[in-house]
């Protein structure tokens, strides 16, 4: 036998008994959270009629799910709209943990307790809260199924009367025949994650998608997600971004110096290179360079947002994608910074917002090589471009641009008066 194999061999069985062990636990946690349902119904309303909590809790609301980076910028907005606003997910990314709970930290080694932690959040906020807001791929409870919201806390928030609103984020609506549809290229051109990645499978991402509609109040999209979910409200632009955040420091810009004859620097951050066409841009800096053109390339990976931000102010140009068809928060961070973006957005006029002053320079995977080339050519023009980013970022998508489009949408849902 291969030296160290029946050591592999013994390590995957312990494992596989290890998730087995887990999944084991959940289930029987939620079986008891189901017994605890009529306890909660009496606690809840004793907890409103009775205590009246509303007094001392207001409109509390809940951000959980997946830990990304603009929740906790989501719920400040909701703040100053009036609501008592926090964020709780159940572990984080490497980009950041600016969360007010994170439940993996009331476990410390001991990551098999960590659905039991989440199913008693679920009813803590049961008890207290108003309304919930969650991806489309799941809230506090872990998933039984990937990309599935979990149907026990679906039916929890519908038997209390809890408002709960969804938001989607991308990796979990994008099914691969949309995708496809959409023509070349898109997120699936080069991706081997089939179903790892996104929900991929229509049929799951349709059986999901009517199981939230029975429940949530509404579900929100914006950008190429538009195209995946029916029904949805496209016109929130969800990713704010905090510009008083550190008194201003950390978002101060950097505007690009036109002036010198240093290489040009393309600043990207793959976070998924097969998705981002990282290999496309990669090549054209390379042929640019076989010319002779001064052009650099610096790829951000696997940091904290903070020293990524720190890498992005060095930056000239940064490059976005140029397969999914829609700009990530990344490019926005850049605008804020004043730095130019370039992206490829398969419908401009759908999917940006306030897309005629919007200057994000619009690109192809085909025609990497050009575009590149002029704008090593024009560099006298990248401090204007990254000054408008600017502003477009300070009309649109600072906290007070996004708290006042969540207040309309709020007064016309009913939430606020």
């Amino acid at each position: 036998m291969e030296p160290g194999l029946a050591e592999r061999m013994r390590t995957a069985k312990f494992g596989g008994r290890l998730r087995d062990g887990r999944r084991l636990l959940f289930l029987l946690v939620e079986a008891l959270l189901h017994l605890l349902l009529p306890l909660l119904i009496l606690g809840r309303w004793l907890m409103r009629r009775i205590f009246r909590a509303d007094r001392w809790l207001g409109e509390l609301s809940i951000w959980t799910g997946a830990p990304i980076i603009t929740l906790p910028k989501k719920s400040r907005a909701e703040r100053s709209l009036g609501l008592r606003s926090y964020t709780v997910v159940r572990d984080t990314y490497y980009i950041t943990d600016e969360f007010d709970w994170v439940l993996s930290r009331y476990v410390g080694r001991h990551r098999y307790l960590l659905p039991l932690v989440a199913c008693l959040a679920l009813v803590v906020i049961c008890l207290l809260a108003r309304q919930v807001h969650a991806f489309a791929d799941g809230g506090i409870l872990p998933s039984r199924t990937p990309f599935q919201f979990n149907p026990t806390e679906l039916r929890f928030y519908r038997i209390l009367g809890i408002r709960l609103l969804v938001w989607t984020y991308g990796a979990d609506v994008r099914t691969r025949d949309q995708a496809v549809q959409a023509g070349e290229p898109n997120c699936c051109t080069d991706c081997d994650q089939v179903g790892v990645a996104c929900v991929c499978r229509a049929g799951e991402a349709l059986r999901n998608h009517r199981n939230l509609k029975r429940v949530a109040l509404a579900i929100f999209s914006m950008g190429d997600m538009v195209d995946y979910v029916p029904g949805s409200r496209n016109d929130l632009y969800y990713w704010p971004i905090d510009l008083d955040r550190e008194g201003g420091r950390r978002y101060e810009p950097f505007y690009p110096d036109g002036a010198g004859d240093r290489a040009l620097r393309i600043v990207h951050a793959p976070n998924h290179r097969r998705f981002k066409g990282t290999r496309y841009l990669a090549a054209a800096v390379e042929r640019l360079k076989a010319q002779g053109r001064a052009i650099e390339l610096v790829l951000v990976e696997k940091v904290s947002n903070r020293e990524a931000l720190e890498i992005y102010r060095s930056a000239d140009v940064v490059f976005d994608q140029c397969l999914i068809g829609f700009h990530g928060y990344f490019a926005l961070e850049a605008m804020a910074l004043g730095k130019p973006v370039i992206c490829f957005i398969r419908h401009p006029e759908k999917y940006l917002l306030d897309h005629e002053r919007c200057p994000m320079i619009l690109t192809e995977r085909d025609r990497l090589v050009e575009d590149l080339g002029r704008l090593i050519d024009n560099r006298h023009a990248l401090e204007g471009i990254g000054r408008e980013s600017r502003l477009y970022i300070e009309r649109n998508y600072g906290i007070e641009a996004f708290a006042g489009r969540l207040g309309n949408c709020y007064r016309e849902l009913g939430i606020l008066k």
